[in-house]
């Protein structure tokens, strides 16, 4: 996967924002796997979530941009 470059102040804010994304999934997750009386580890939460983003960058990535505005 590759990130574009930015300032680092951008980058700064991109990988606060990735975290915090992914900081809340899990949160999520374990909140509705505890009313299942289920445990989330966090390692393979992680893993799998790092994975999903990727493959939607990936994906995202190779849109084209839109033409002119009709």
């Amino acid at each position: 996967m590759e990130l574009k470059n930015l300032s680092a102040d951008a980058t700064e804010l991109r990988n606060v924002i990735i975290a915090s994304n992914m900081a809340s999934c899990y949160l999520i997750l374990e909140e509705m796997a505890a009313h299942s009386n289920m445990t989330v580890h966090y390692e393979d939460f992680r893993q799998k979530w790092i994975d999903l983003y990727k493959s939607v960058y990936k994906t995202v990535s190779q849109w084209k941009p839109r033409g002119k505005s009709r």
